[in-house]
């Protein structure tokens, strides 16, 4: 009972009450009071925007971007089967453009000698495909589809991931080859 001698509505009839109202967020509100949330675990629900994805820097994806939330752009970055089965590359010399133009690598490397466009098909030396879609990532940035991911960015990504074996986005962080490709996925739209 309340102070003035009503009766109390339970949480799920306030919750009830407040969707057939037509207010927002009343489904999460009945979920945050279920045994999940009750338990302490936490479940994160995401979704990928139909024409995009949310696009983020390294750290700002690590940290949720938590300093400045709702500034975030849309990327409509490409995947590597786009690029190599479409000629209207934001680069010159599309069929003969090689990795090392853009990312450091040793001679002795097999990346020294092969081209991007052959790097987008799956190499037996390009674990994890990280090469491809570093190239892809290249691309979407040139073409102006992925704009956190920039020439240096992924640039750093390489020379950290071939001299350490890790990427380091942000302090105390450290994601492996295939974290960083899926990292590069989540920029992709198509």
């Amino acid at each position: 009972m309340t102070p003035n001698g009503q009766q109390n509505e339970s949480s799920d009839e306030k919750v009830s009450s407040l969707a057939e109202k037509g207010l927002e967020n009343a489904g999460r509100r009945r979920f945050a009071r279920t045994g999940l949330a009750a338990s302490g675990i936490i479940a994160t629900l995401t979704s990928r925007p139909v024409l995009g994805t949310v696009c983020k820097s390294p750290s700002g994806f690590v940290s949720g971007n938590l300093s400045r939330p709702g500034d975030n752009c849309v990327c409509a970055g490409r995947s590597p089967g786009y690029w190599k089965n479409h000629d209207n590359w934001p680069i010159p010399n599309r069929t003969t453009v090689k990795f090392r133009s853009v990312f450091t690598v040793p001679a002795s490397s097999p990346y020294y000698t092969v081209t991007m466009l052959t790097l987008l098909n799956p190499q037996g030396f390009d674990k994890y495909n990280l090469g491809m879609h570093l190239v892809a990532a290249y691309l979407n940035y040139k073409a102006g589809w992925s704009p956190f991911l920039d020439t240096a960015t992924l640039q750093a990504m390489w020379n950290e991931l071939r001299s350490k074996g890790y990427f380091t986005p942000t302090a105390g962080v450290k994601w492996t080859p295939e974290q960083v490709v899926d990292y590069i996925k989540q920029t992709f739209a198509f």
